[in-house]
């Protein structure tokens, strides 16, 4: 990305913003909240436009994505939710995901009988276990106590490896777990 500027009504959100995605390795965009992390990823998959700026070498890509909401199909089950971005996929294996998240006793009950981190952990596998190229995550792990946000990164990182991660984070020990290689800061 070269010179990615953004304001909403006069007030200037990315200024001049200049990086690099490396292909197979993870990427960690940073600032303290209200600085334009979710901006700039809403730029990059295409959700949003620049105001000035080019993007070069995400046209031809396969985008999975976690939101900052997890924006589930709460009358349906975590596994219908998670078969909806990869309809390939077969049962035993979400269940099987599922089981390496914590997430074993709830495969079949509605999504909106889940607590938040259960809720969390489907909207991340559900990114996981699509078919992409780049997967781009937006504050991942909003909502998880320590023990499973340790689990969850654990699992991203074995089924993510080899692909091209792009996640925004303000918290430095997450990037770290996460084993980033790549950082994108902004002022």
């Amino acid at each position: 990305m070269e010179k990615i500027c953004k304001s909403y009504e006069r007030k200037q959100v990315l200024f001049n913003v200049t990086a690099s995605i490396p292909i197979g390795k993870v990427t960690c965009i940073m600032a303290p909240s209200g600085k334009g992390k979710t901006t700039l990823l809403k730029i990059l998959m295409g959700l949003e436009k620049a105001d000035k700026g080019n993007i070069f070498g995400l046209e031809n890509l396969k985008k999975s994505v976690v939101f900052q909401e997890n924006r589930l199909l709460e009358h349906l089950n975590p596994v219908t939710n998670i078969r909806f971005a990869n309809h390939q996929l077969e049962i035993p294996k979400i269940v099987q995901a599922m089981n390496k998240v914590g997430l074993s006793e709830c495969t079949s009950l509605p999504v909106r009988d889940l607590s938040g981190g259960m809720k969390r952990r489907v909207a991340i596998l559900r990114a996981l276990l699509a078919d992409y190229d780049i997967l781009f995550m937006d504050e991942p792990f909003i909502g998880l106590d320590n023990k499973i946000k340790i689990k969850v990164i654990e699992d991203i990182r074995d089924r993510s490896k080899g692909y091209t991660v792009l996640f925004v984070t303000h918290d430095l020990r997450e990037a770290k777990l996460m084993e980033t290689e790549n950082y994108i800061y902004l002022t």
